[in-house]
């Protein structure tokens, strides 16, 4: 059977998702805690490869099992005893032989949060920018970014991934009195360090630094060798997953 787990982790204390030989990371707790309940060793998939201080409230991951003792839908219950508080799983649910957390996504969600005005209590969660932002410039430079595009400017050159292409459904300022600003992004798929170099960005465009014209350059001439700005992975979550109807999870 297949079993899908619906999980929030708050990524200040790690290093990334993926499991690594001895850094601890948000996966191999999640497996250490799989092996506890099962008695036997289960390799987890998630949805995304998260950096290391990246959060999530959405991210999504399943494994494969022949039977489970405890009933699927209370399963997360049990796997959260043997977990950190900074990760919860908060469903568990089966779906089909041919769901996969990664490659059966359609649509991911992120959020990304900086503020100009900073509170000690969200130091783990927010940006903190010091320069005075032109917010209309923002929203021009979001809807530069919305449809089809090549985005290698704004991907880590380290990278192997040879397809750079992403669709881009969403890409939204939201601006709050407090002086939280929160980008929402929503596409078929993201590049390695893709939002944070978007945020870097134009963050680099509303401060003054760059011109619009800098940024649309580099969405309309993509590079692999382009000088971008990478913002703070502590700003960034990744909110949700989304899945064709036919195997999406019922959480």
């Amino acid at each position: 059977m297949k079993i899908a787990l619906l999980v929030q982790y708050d990524g200040s204390a790690y290093h990334g998702w993926q499991i690594q030989k001895d850094p601890e990371t948000v996966q191999g707790y999640l497996e250490s805690s799989l092996q506890t309940v099962f008695g036997q060793k289960i390799g987890l998939f998630g949805s995304g490869r998260t950096d290391s201080g990246v959060h999530a409230l959405g991210q999504v991951a399943h494994f494969e099992i022949a039977t489970s003792p405890i009933p699927v839908e209370n399963l997360w219950k049990a796997l959260n005893r043997h977990l950190p508080d900074d990760i919860r799983l908060i469903a568990s649910v089966e779906v089909k032989d041919d769901f996969h957390s990664r490659f059966a996504a359609v649509r991911r969600q992120y959020l990304y949060q900086l503020t100009t005005s900073p509170n000690v209590l969200d130091r783990n969660t927010q940006w903190y920018v010091r320069h005075q932002l032109d917010i209309s410039k923002l929203e021009t430079l979001s809807k530069l970014i919305l449809g089809e595009h090549d985005f290698s400017s704004f991907c880590y050159a380290g990278t192997e991934t040879e397809n750079m292409i992403c669709n881009l459904a969403q890409a939204d300022w939201e601006v709050h009195q407090s002086g939280v600003l929160r980008f929402t992004i929503a596409g078929d798929r993201f590049l390695h360090h893709m939002v944070r170099m978007l945020v870097g960005s134009m963050i680099e465009v509303a401060r003054g630094k760059w011109e619009v014209d800098h940024f649309e350059s580099l969405v309309i001439n993509p590079n692999r060798k382009s000088h971008t700005v990478t913002a703070p992975a502590h700003g960034l979550a990744l909110m949700q997953v989304s899945y064709s109807d036919d195997i999406q999870p019922s959480w």
